[in-house]
C-alpha cells in the first residue's frame, strides 16, 4: 500500500508517495499555479508521475492547501494565495484520478505530522506556525486537530501583532497580522527595504543585481553579515510577539515552527524566543519553542497520514 500526500504553498506543491511506514519513499516539487483548475490539474499530474513507478498500488491522495475547508460541505471555503472561493477541489481530482482524495488546511496537516511523530509527539496542546509565503497555523488540544465550528478555525497567521502595520498579503483585510510581519514574504520585503537606503552592504549588492530575497538573505545571516541577522530578527521579534498572545491563550505544551523559513533556526528562533518570554504570562511561558521536525516537508507528510488514515 502506498498514498500521496500534496502540500500545496503559495509559491510551490511538494508532493511525496509514502509507503506503508509512512516513510517519503519519492517527492516532487513544482511552482504552484494561480487558480484552482490549474492547481487540480497540476496535482493531477504529480499524482500519476508518483504513481507511475510505485511498487505499490496507490491508495489514497491526501490534500494540503492554504485555505479554509468547510467541514460540512467538504469545499474549499477561501484562500488567500490560490484564488479558490467556495470551491470543488476533491471531486474534479478523484475524476482525474480514480482514487479518494481528502483535503484539510495545509498546516492543520503539518501539525498532524508533528504530533503523530514529530516535535509535538504525546503533547495534549500543541501550537504550530508555518513560516513560508503566508503564515499557517494548527492547534491541537486534547490531542485533537482543532478547526473551529466549520472547519475554518485556526487560522494563526491572520492573528493581529500590529494594528497600524503593513496591509496583509492577497485578499486578506488586515494590517499588521503575523503573516505580514515574519513571513518569507515579509522578510524579503523588509531585506529589500533596508537594501534599497544601504546600497554600499552586501544586502545593497544582492538587491542591485536582482538577486535579494529571504533565501539569500538567509546565506548572508548565517555567513555573520549584521544587517541581514538585524532583519531576521526583527521578524523573530514578531514571531515572538504572536507567540507570547498564543501562549496566553491556549496554555500549550509545545510550540512548533515549521515551514520554509525555519530552515532559518537560531537565526529567527532565537530572538522570537526571547521575545516571547518577556510577553508571556509567567504561568504560560511552559511551552519549549521548537523547529518542526519534519521541517519544510511537515505539510506533505501530514497530508500523507491523512490519506493513510482515511482507509
Amino acid at each position: 500500500m502506498a498514498v500521496i500526500g500534496i502540500d500545496v504553498g503559495g509559491t510551490k506543491i511538494a508532493a511525496g508517495r509514502l509507503g506503508t511506514d509512512l516513510c517519503v519513499e519519492r517527492s516532487v516539487v513544482i511552482p504552484t499555479p494561480h487558480g484552482g483548475i490549474k492547481i487540480v490539474d497540476a496535482i493531477a499530474a504529480l499524482c500519476a508521475d508518483l504513481g507511475s513507478d510505485s511498487t505499490a498500488p496507490i491508495t489514497a491522495i491526501g490534500v494540503g492547501l492554504p485555505a479554509t475547508i468547510d467541514a460540512v460541505t467538504g469545499r474549499v471555503a477561501h484562500s488567500v494565495h490560490t484564488g479558490m472561493v467556495d470551491f470543488d477541489a476533491a471531486g474534479p481530482l478523484e475524476t482525474r484520478t480514480g482514487l479518494p482524495v481528502v483535503l484539510d488546511n495545509d498546516a492543520n496537516l503539518a501539525l498532524l505530522a508533528e504530533h503523530r511523530m514529530g516535535a509535538a509527539e504525546g503533547s495534549q496542546t500543541a501550537l504550530l506556525l508555518t513560516l513560508g509565503t503566508g503564515v499557517g497555523g494548527g492547534i491541537v488540544i486534547g490531542g485533537q486537530i482543532f478547526r473551529g465550528g466549520r472547519g475554518h478555525g485556526a487560522e494563526l497567521g491572520h492573528i493581529c501583532v500590529d494594528g497600524d502595520g503593513p496591509p496583509c498579503q492577497g485578499d486578506c483585510p488586515g494590517h499588521g497580522c503575523l503573516e505580514t510581519m515574519c513571513s518569507g514574504t515579509a522578510i524579503t520585503r523588509d531585506l529589500r527595504a533596508f537594501a534599497a537606503v544601504n546600497p554600499n552592504t552586501a544586502l545593497g549588492a544582492l538587491h542591485a543585481v536582482g538577486k535579494l530575497d529571504s533565501r539569500s538573505g538567509l546565506a548572508l545571516a548565517r555567513d555573520g553579515d549584521s544587517d541581514a541577522l538585524q532583519v531576521f530578527a526583527g521578524a523573530g521579534r514578531w514571531l515572538g510577539v504572536g507567540v507570547a498572545s498564543l501562549c496566553n491563550a491556549f496554555d500549550p505544551d509545545v510550540v512548533v515552527i515549521g515551514g520554509g523559513v525555519s530552515d532559518a533556526g537560531e537565526v529567527i528562533l532565537g530572538p522570537a524566543r526571547k521575545e516571547y518570554l518577556a510577553r508571556a504570562l509567567p504561568p504560560t511561558r511552559r511551552a519549549e519553542v521548537v523547529r518542526a521536525t519534519f521541517g519544510h516537508e511537515a505539510g506533505m507528510v501530514g497530508a500523507g497520514i491523512l490519506a493513510a488514515d482515511a482507509i
